[in-house]
């Protein structure tokens, strides 16, 4: 595993990093007390090598350190044994260089560090400190500081993700997203908040949580869902079946008795498909489906299981898909002998 950890750190460091490098050495400090005392040994290392004692600020960038590092290397012989220690010490170096950076000193005067999660084409579920479950949808991105959980717990998400809160009175966790923010104590809810979308959709599966808008303070209760507009400040609450709405952390689409247009809406979203449908009797909205699918289904695959239910043909022409109504062929009676 260390050996793994160099060559994430040392592909950060170069650039050539991905998401899932960031991501896998979150969880390396989140394992134990003894990665982040490693890594608080190693920017003790940095600091007194380098002679750089002040608190370093996400400004401190990285062709800074560059020069400060070229400068030390025409030093003295000394420099031979910080040139072989460069693996560890860009440990150190790398949570200055990303803007992205946590694990630092607790001091009360010193620029707050954020690290950020994204996912990619797949979920992930990772473990906060406090023992808070996380689970972030495709194309989402979570940020926290690295004063999470010490007076509070404070996160910003953009996507959507499903969240199991862990119980601490002393330290509410808030989710601040565009226009609006979600303050709970120990649940388990979802949220969806697209930056390109409107609308901000609050799930609650167990336990309550308050809603704040631009003038809105709204305290839910469980099968409940809250959709605020950020453009006019509008709140609308409903009962639902919360299933439907959290069934993808399980890598399910769970739909029930809803507009067929709106599922071709959100099949549209999820597997970045162009669809047409060309005949208005499908378009009427109440024409509605119901089904279960797994996310690993192609979008082809789906359709041919909605048209066990629903009569409809499809065809592809130059990556547009045309959805009509299935015609269906008349049978000839059989002539008796």
């Amino acid at each position: 595993m260390e050996n793994r950890i160099n060559h994430i750190i040392a592909r950060v460091l170069s650039g050539e990093s991905s998401s899932d490098d960031i991501l896998s050495l979150s969880e390396w400090l989140n394992e134990n007390e003894k990665n982040r005392d490693e890594f608080r040994r190693l920017k003790n290392y940095w600091d007194a090598d380098v002679a750089f004692k002040h608190s370093v600020a996400p400004a401190f960038s990285a062709d800074k350190l560059q020069q400060k590092i070229n400068v030390q290397r025409r030093q003295t012989d000394r420099r031979q044994l910080w040139r072989n220690a460069i693996p560890l010490i860009a440990a150190a170096c790398l949570l200055f260089i990303l803007s992205t950076a946590f694990f630092l000193y607790n001091t009360n005067d010193r620029t707050s560090e954020y690290y950020t999660l994204l996912t990619g084409e797949h979920t992930s579920n990772f473990t906060m400190e406090d023992g808070t479950v996380i689970t972030l949808n495709k194309n989402s991105r979570l940020s926290y500081s690295d004063k999470y959980g010490k007076s509070s717990r404070d996160v910003k998400l953009e996507g959507e993700a499903y969240f199991e809160v862990a119980k601490d009175s002393g330290k509410p966790f808030q989710v601040e997203m565009n226009g609006a923010s979600i303050t709970v104590l120990g649940t388990h809810f979802n949220i969806k908040a697209d930056a390109e979308s409107d609308d901000i959709t609050a799930t609650l599966v167990e336990g309550s949580i308050r809603f704040e808008g631009a003038k809105q303070n709204i305290v839910m209760t469980p099968n409940q869902q809250l959709t605020f507009s950020r453009s006019t400040n509008k709140v609308d609450v409903k009962e639902i079946d919360t299933d439907t709405f959290t069934a993808w952390k399980d890598g399910l689409l769970k739909y029930k008795s809803i507009p067929f247009t709106k599922l071709i809406e959100n099949l549209k979203d999820i597997y970045q498909v162009e669809i047409q449908i060309d005949d208005e009797r499908l378009a009427d909205p109440s024409v509605t489906v119901s089904g279960t699918f797994g996310q690993e289904q192609s979008f082809e695959q789906i359709l041919k299981v909605i048209s066990y239910s629903l009569p409809v043909q499809w065809t592809n022409n130059n990556g547009v898909y045309h959805i009509q109504y299935a015609t269906l062929k008349k049978t000839m009676p059989m002539r008796e002998r």
